[in-house]
Parts: structure tokens; sequence; C-alpha cells
């Protein structure tokens, strides 16, 4: 998906799916609390769209600085309307970037896929954060993921690889989505190839609402640790300290596996 395409899918309402979508809201609940076992005074959401996480976790976790960056001046523009009182920043992923401060957490979801070189942005993000906290498509790409602008997905160990190779140590990785994520996903996405329009695009209105919340509620029968959304986190060999060992960490999240 180019830029122009993103700009317009924030136009039309997307910031409804965010908000009310059962796959949208499942991602912000497990992100959340991976987030909130970690050190989280300064946390940042590369790739943050209409703020919809940052504005979920303010409003359950106390924390000192959250910061919010997108390519999108329509996802930006909605994220700062709702949140006056975070700092939001334009930037694009694919290129360099700046950051004028450190985070405890960096926050990726649903990002790394769309990016030609996910390697340069870990790279770059590994000086600038003690841990990365990532949601990425594990099941293989299909007509729906180059839709949305999928170049990759991670299957099998590609995003442990590419976490080790650009300076992180993995502490967590845990697989979530099947059977329900993953049968809904495949219904909602048959064949054609504009059939995701209807499901995801545009405002939802009262019965939409209510279908989602029922699919919101089956997701959490989930088989714990299968299906084909991916959630990790790496911690930045360049901040390793007295704090604690990643497999000190690694130990602990196995128990907040409550997906």
């Amino acid at each position: 998906m180019n830029k122009a395409n993103y700009e317009n899918f924030w136009r039309g309402k997307w910031n409804d799916t965010t908000i009310f979508g059962p796959a949208c809201r499942h991602r912000r609940r497990i992100m959340i609390n991976l987030v909130k076992n970690l050190p989280h005074e300064h946390v940042l959401d590369l790739g943050c769209g209409d703020g919809s996480f940052l504005a979920e976790f303010s409003g359950k976790i106390k924390t000192s600085i959250l910061a919010g960056a997108d390519i999108s001046q329509e996802a930006l523009r909605i994220a700062r309307e709702n949140l006056p009182g975070i700092e939001f920043f334009q930037t694009d992923l694919n290129g360099k970037f700046i950051l004028n401060r450190r985070f405890d957490v960096i926050v990726l979801s649903e990002v790394l896929e769309h990016l030609e070189n996910d390697d340069a942005l870990l790279e770059q993000i590994a000086s600038f954060c003690h841990y990365v906290v990532i949601s990425v498509p594990g099941g293989p790409a299909d007509k729906i993921d180059r839709r949305y602008g999928h170049i990759r997905n991670y299957s099998g160990q590609l995003i442990k690889e590419k976490l080790q190779y650009n300076g992180f140590d993995l502490v967590m990785y845990k697989r979530w989505g099947w059977p329900f994520y993953d049968l809904q996903q495949r219904l909602a996405y048959v064949e054609e190839d504009n059939a995701a329009t209807p499901m995801n695009a545009g405002p939802y209105n009262s019965l939409r609402k209510f279908i989602a919340r029922l699919i919101y509620a089956l997701y959490f029968f989930n088989l714990p640790g299968f299906g084909e959304q991916v959630f990790v986190i790496g911690r930045s060999r360049l901040f390793n300290d007295s704090s604690g060992s990643v497999e000190l960490f690694g130990h602990m999240y196995k128990k907040i596996y409550t997906f």
C-alpha cells in the first residue's frame, strides 16, 4: 500500500475499525498487557495511526511521557484531536529518522510488515529504547496481505532472527489467534480482491458494532500459543544493566500469557 492509499484509508473512517474492530481491540489489549509489565515511564508508538493504542494505554496505565509517530497526516490529525496531551510527529519509517529522546519501550504494532527495510528500522531503534514490543502477522502471506501493503509476513523464526541480528535479545515470543481469529480472517476476506472493504472500511453502525462485540468475545476462546498473529518482546543489547537478565524477564512473561 502506497502513501496515498494509506491516507485514503483514514479518510474512509478507518478510525472506526481501530476502535471497534475485534482484532484491533484484542491486539491493543495484548500489547498493553505486555508493555505494562516492562519499565514504561517513556513509551513511543511508531506507526501509531490514529493513536488508539496510546489512548487506551493512557487510560489504564500511569506513565510520564507518551509519544506517537506516523506517516499519515490524516491519522495524526485524528490522534492530535483525540489526545491533545500527547506528542505526535510525522515520519517515514522507511527512511532515516531522528528521535530526540530515549524511551523505555518502543511499540511496533502491525508496522514491520509494511516496510521495505525492516532491518534498518530495528537497527535504528536499538539505540533509542530498552525494549521493543512488536506485533506482526505470522502466517503465510496471501491476497489480503498484499492488498493491505504487506511486503512480508513473519512465518517460522523470521522475527526472532531479525531481532537478534539487529541488536536485540529475545525476551518473549508468543503466537495467538487459533482458531477463531484465524478463521474469521479467512471468512472475512474470501476470494474477491475487494472483499475486505465492506467488513473493515467505513463507519460502524449499530449492527456492525454489535457483531464486532460478539466476535471480540469469541476471540477470548482462542487457544494460547497457536495462531497466525505473533507478539514479541526484544531487549536492546545496548541497554543491558543490573535490573534483571533476559532470562528473568522471560520467566516473568510465562506468567502473563493471558492472551
